[in-house]
């Protein structure tokens, strides 16, 4: 699932077992119910290695939504990093690395999107792509006088793209990445001309 830059591969691998660990108990009962016990019986640790990386349950928990969040902004950006604008009129398949980015975890996302989690994650991930969108991109030429408010018009793109991705996470993902990717290409050119990228 993960790939940390830890030079000792043990700590690498405790915890990539923890993560997976928590997240398989996240399927079967509520992340309140969660014991520090029961993620570490269920990884095979000790509860002295828990405390070597974490104070508590919820350090465990971030730091895995930290990871996904992480790599999601980098799949999302990976398109238009070297870029200044986005004619999207032109758009070929960009949309796929952020779909794939979903794909890869969408297992996980699936799990912390459901009912056994405590936080409203739906709500987290959704302010991270309007946070981007708010972020990175100028949606029209601030000099047209019939300019829409940035915040709105940005929050109103990212609403939708997040949205349209959750509900393909959650529905296991039923149309393969690049037919997916395509549908969302068409929508952004149904209403969107040119994208100026924020530096």
């Amino acid at each position: 699932m993960v790939e940390f830059q830890y030079l000792d591969k043990r700590v690498q691998r405790t915890k990539i077992n923890l993560y997976k660990a928590l997240l398989e108990l996240l399927e079967q009962k509520k992340y309140e119910q969660i014991t520090i016990k029961d993620i570490i019986d269920f990884a095979g640790y000790s509860r002295g290695t828990f405390y070597i990386h974490y104070k508590q349950k919820d350090d465990l928990l971030n730091e895995i939504i930290d990871y996904l969040f992480n790599e999601a902004i980098k799949a999302q950006r990976s398109s238009y990093i070297n870029e200044d604008s986005i004619n999207i009129q032109k758009l070929d398949n960009e949309p796929i690395f952020i779909i794939k980015h979903f794909q890869q975890y969408g297992k996980y996302y699936k799990i912390l999107l459901g009912e056994n989690l405590q936080i409203d994650f739906s709500r987290k991930l959704t302010n991270l792509f309007v946070n981007l969108y708010l972020e990175d991109f100028e949606m029209q030429d601030p000099t047209d006088e019939n300019a829409i408010d940035k915040n709105l018009i940005n929050k109103y793109y990212a609403y939708g793209l997040i949205g349209l991705i959750m509900e393909w996470v959650i529905a296991d993902c039923p149309t393969e990445p690049e037919v997916f990717s395509e549908e969302l290409v068409k929508i952004f050119k149904y209403s969107l001309g040119t994208i100026q990228i924020i530096n």
